[in-house]
């Protein structure tokens, strides 16, 4: 018997067959009453969270300015997931003790060598670990900014190959036309950063740290 079986025939038990009827078109009339407001709260809300420019401007992210501010507004997570909006931790509750970077953006690298985090391989967390790929990745088609260095390890201690490969990044060298626009606008690296891991825009040298002529 599965959880609302057993609710129903509770309730039943103690609201006689009549009261339980009435109750239980109570509650289809409720829930249809309920869906049409959250559908008019969503439907709002994603028109104000639209927004012109590039990504970064869409929103105050916790992991960026260390300001809490409600999960539908930041840009982030998709306000017409009603999972997202009212069945996570709030990201400064579950990220509050996260280290930060120079530019005070947290440093998910440094969250996991501390062990504020443990990484699973699936979500049940009963697969087998994950394997580092311990491989730097260097792109010097930078112009005037410095080389960018790309390590393959911090990655791969908490992503699968098959996270980025090869539906963003093509496991071929000089496949991937890497625009930095590209990156700002969402496609490439952009599709975690400025999200999930630190904006590209706000510490630059996390990447670019390779200096010109080496």
């Amino acid at each position: 018997m599965v959880f609302q079986d057993y609710y129903q025939v509770v309730f039943r038990s103690f609201m006689g067959k009549k009261s339980f009827n009435a109750y239980n078109k109570l509650q289809i009339r409720i829930g249809i009453l309920t869906s049409i407001v959250i559908g008019l709260i969503v439907s709002t809300t994603s028109n104000a969270a639209e927004f012109e420019g590039q990504f970064w401007s869409k929103g105050t992210h916790f992991q960026i300015t260390g300001e809490a501010v409600p999960i539908a507004e930041d840009g982030i997570h998709d306000p017409a997931n009603i999972t997202a909006m009212f069945g996570l931790q709030l990201p400064e509750v579950a990220m509050g003790e996260f280290p930060r970077d120079s530019a005070g953006l947290t440093d998910w690298v440094q969250a996991l060598n501390k062990g504020h985090i443990e990484p699973r391989s699936d979500i049940e967390g009963t697969g087998p670990d994950l394997k580092p790929l311990d491989l730097d990745i260097v792109f010097g088609d930078t112009g005037a900014m410095p080389k960018v260095l790309f390590p393959h390890r911090q990655h791969t201690q908490w992503l699968a190959c098959k996270n980025c490969h090869p539906a963003i990044f093509v496991k071929k060298k000089g496949a991937n036309d890497i625009k930095m626009a590209d990156v700002l606008g969402g496609k490439f690296c952009g599709v975690c950063h400025g999200k999930i891991a630190f904006a590209p825009t706000k510490n630059c040298m996390r990447c670019h740290s390779v200096p010109t002529g080496k």
